[in-house]
């Protein structure tokens, strides 16, 4: 940030004092000895009267032919600086300007008097106003145009940036900035390229314990099971069957967890390979609920059944199921699946008269392995099925919001897509 600020500072105050010194060194090189005709041939008349004047010319007629403003002054009463006297003294015409309102003043030495002529309105000595616009205009130019051009590398750069990070947050995760010594934010793309090199390798490290888990824990716990299938069989005591019982429960828990833990690391995979169709919500959600939910309530607004979204029905139907699976756990026996429409987006809901989640706590438990700190939460699930849920919602571009239900009571889930039709 050092250098970008340095070399901002330098742009600057280089194209504000250099254009600002070479148009003035122009100007003053082509313009600086000019003066308008019209002033010039006042300057000569005025010189030739003041003359005639001061040698004793009647006075009256000589103005008069001036046919100009004039006026008699005593040298006296006209102070001058002393480098302006010295030559005002020599005989050189005086030309004031105050305003709007421009003179040229003689000096008569003889009658140690000062002759001066208001020189009409209609002439503007400085006739170059246009010039001058035309010059102001070329200078804030070549300012902004040398500070473009500086900013040229700078906004290449963070449009490199911005595309990098684009290709990472959607799976990319092999994208890097080149590295360019000449760039303004150098050290900025050097910490992006530290920090993506770092998450690269906590999702291959994700990765690579999802496929253990998958191969180092399947394959003990399928042995388990036959071995508890081989004792059921076998005539066992009531308290055998009772112990049999308990560690039939824990080999269905721990099962449950590494499905759970499985389906949750597949999905850092599917970023890559999600495939989208056009479907319609309405008959897809109608689908899964005759097939797997019929003991649940359901809702189709008519509007919604004439709208369709893009999305991948695998994962739609997992996020489907995790969100009725999570509402009947924590439910008290009542649960309502509802297919709406607001303007162009469909907004799937799913509501349960259990005791719902408190609001501060809404966000955490999208979380993974993160449930609610009620009672009613305690040995319940593994704290993945709302996290699968937003992952899933996030690839379809839908928000997920957490509210508590108007008409049940309990917790409302909503995922709202964008619709077409």
């Amino acid at each position: 940030m050092q250098r970008l600020t340095l070399s901002l500072l330098l742009v600057v105050l280089t194209a504000v004092v250099g254009l600002g010194w070479g148009i003035d060194r122009w100007y003053n090189t082509q313009y600086a000895d000019e003066e308008d005709p019209a002033v010039s041939a006042y300057k000569k008349i005025g010189s030739d009267i003041a003359r005639l004047i001061d040698a004793g010319a009647p006075t009256r007629e000589r103005l008069t032919a001036a046919s100009l403003p004039t006026q008699l002054t005593a040298y006296a009463d006209f102070p001058l600086p002393d480098d302006v006297q010295k030559n005002f003294e020599t005989g050189a015409p005086l030309l004031l300007k105050s305003g709007d309102q421009v003179t040229l003043h003689f000096y008569l030495a003889r009658q140690q008097q000062v002759l001066s002529f208001t020189l009409p309105a209609e002439l503007n000595y400085e006739n170059d106003n246009a010039l001058r616009w035309l010059l102001t205009l070329i200078f804030y130019g070549g300012v902004i145009l040398m500070v473009l051009i500086w900013l040229y590398p700078l906004l290449s750069r963070l449009a490199l940036l911005r595309k990098t990070a684009q290709a990472f947050g959607a799976g990319d995760l092999h994208a890097r900035i080149a590295a360019d010594k000449h760039s303004y934010i150098q050290t900025i793309e050097q910490d992006f390229n530290r920090m993506a090199q770092r998450i690269e390798q906590l999702v291959d490290d994700n990765k690579l314990l999802s496929r253990g888990l998958s191969h180092d824990l399947r394959t003990p716990l399928a042995r388990l099971r036959f071995g508890l299938d081989v004792l059921e069989e076998a005539n066992l005591t009531a308290e055998q069957q009772q112990n049999l019982a308990h560690l039939n429960r824990d080999l269905i828990a721990m099962e449950s967890l590494v499905e759970a833990l499985l389906n949750y690391a597949r999905l850092e995979q599917a970023t890559i390979t999600l495939t989208t169709r056009s479907i319609c919500l309405a008959h897809f959600v109608t689908q899964l609920h005759s097939d797997f939910y019929p003991e649940v309530e359901l809702h189709i607004a008519t509007a919604a059944q004439a709208t369709c979204l893009q999305g991948d029905t695998e994962y739609l139907a997992m996020l489907i199921h995790n969100l009725v699976q999570n509402a009947l756990r924590y439910g008290r026996g009542r649960v309502q699946l509802s297919v709406l429409q607001s303007g162009n987006q469909l907004q799937l809901c799913v509501e349960d008269n259990g005791s719902g989640i408190p609001e501060a706590e809404r966000e955490k438990v999208l979380k993974p392995f993160c449930r609610g700190t009620g009672s009613q939460h305690q040995g319940r699930g593994h704290g993945l099925g709302l996290a699968i849920v937003e992952r899933i919602a996030q690839w379809h571009g839908a928000e997920l919001l957490l509210t508590e239900s108007a008409e049940l009571g309990g917790l409302s889930v909503s995922v709202i897509f964008a619709g077409k039709r």
